[in-house]
C-alpha cells in the first residue's frame, strides 16, 4: 500500500501541532489530523494558503474513495471557514502527479464559522459532520449550500446581490428537505400530506427548521425574500440590509451545524450575539 498526497488551496487554518519551525527555532502549529471512514488525513499547512493532505496506507483499489473523502474535508473546511477550500492536484503513489484541475476561485477573509487559528475546533467540527456530510451531500445538495454561502460573502458584493444569493439558498434547502421527505408537488408547490393544501414558502421553512430543533421567527425575512426575488430590489437602507443578510446567514450557519449533527460554539454575526451554542 502507498501514501496518497494532495494538494490543496484556500486553506488558512492552523494546526494542533507542529512539523516545523519558523526562522527563530519556534514549532509552527501546521498540522492536524481527520479521522472520516477509517483513514487518517494528515492536513500540514504550507503558507499563502496553501496546504497538503497526506493519506498512508492507501490500496489502488481505495484511491478513489479517499479522494471523495478529501473533497468532502474541503467542502467542510470551506464551510468552516467561509474560504473555498479545494484540491488542486494529488499524487499516488507519493511523488507520482495522476490529476491536475484548474482552480479560479482565491481564498477569502471573512467571518469564519469557526476561528481558523483554533484548530483544535476545525478538527472537531470536521469529525463530528463528516459522516452526515457524506450521507447528505447528495439528497441535500449540500455543495450547492456551501457553495452559495461563499458566493454571497464574497467581499464587495452589493448586499443587494448577498441578500439575493441567501435567498436562493433558502429556496434550495426548502426544496431539498421537501424533495427528502417525499412531498408530492403541484403547480410548483409542496403539497401536505394529510391536507392535501400546497405548503406556502413560510410554511415548508417553519417544517425544515422545526425537524433540527429551530423555531426562528421568519416573517420579516419572508417578506424580504418575496419583495427582493418579485421587484430585484429590498427597498432597505445599507445598514437595515446588512442586518436583514447577517439574520439569514447566522441561520443557515445554525441549520448546516445542526442538520451535520454538530453540537458545541461557533461563530455568527454581532447581531447574533457573536457567537452561539448548539
Amino acid at each position: 500500500m502507498s501514501t496518497l498526497r494532495a494538494f490543496v488551496m484556500n486553506s488558512r487554518i492552523l494546526g494542533e501541532s507542529s512539523s516545523s519551525e519558523d526562522a527563530d527555532g519556534r514549532p509552527v502549529q501546521d498540522t492536524l489530523v481527520f479521522t472520516c471512514d477509517g483513514q487518517r488525513f494528515i492536513l500540514t499547512t504550507k503558507g499563502e494558503q496553501l496546504a497538503e493532505i497526506l493519506v498512508e496506507n492507501v490500496d489502488p483499489s481505495q484511491e478513489k474513495a479517499t479522494i471523495e473523502a478529501i473533497e468532502r474535508i474541503c467542502w467542510l473546511l470551506a464551510f468552516a471557514t467561509q474560504s473555498h477550500v479545494v484540491y488542486y492536484k494529488y499524487h499516488y503513489p507519493d511523488g507520482s502527479p495522476r490529476s491536475c484541475r484548474t482552480v479560479n476561485r482565491p481564498g477569502q477573509n471573512v467571518d469564519a464559522v469557526f476561528d481558523p487559528t483554533l484548530g483544535s475546533e476545525i478538527r472537531r467540527f470536521v469529525d463530528l459532520a463528516y459522516p452526515l456530510f457524506k450521507a447528505l451531500e447528495g439528497t441535500r445538495s449540500l455543495t450547492v449550500v456551501i457553495d452559495y454561502m461563499l458566493q454571497s460573502a464574497r467581499p464587495g458584493l452589493p448586499l443587494e446581490c448577498k441578500l439575493v444569493f441567501m435567498f436562493v439558498l433558502l429556496e434550495n434547502i426548502k426544496h431539498t428537505y421537501g424533495t427528502q421527505q417525499q412531498y408530492t408537488s403541484k403547480s410548483g408547490k409542496f403539497v401536505d400530506p394529510t391536507t392535501k393544501k400546497p405548503l406556502h414558502f413560510q410554511d415548508i421553512m417553519n417544517r425544515m427548521f422545526g425537524a433540527v430543533g429551530m423555531a426562528p421567527n421568519l416573517q420579516g425575512l419572508v417578506k424580504l425574500r418575496n419583495l427582493v426575488i418579485h421587484t430585484g430590489m429590498a427597498g432597505l437602507n445599507p445598514s437595515q440590509q446588512q442586518q436583514a443578510y447577517d439574520e439569514a446567514n447566522d441561520l443557515i450557519r445554525e441549520y448546516v451545524l445542526r442538520l451535520l449533527g454538530f453540537t458545541g460554539h461557533f461563530k455568527v454575526s454581532r447581531l447574533g450575539g457573536s457567537t452561539k451554542k448548539i
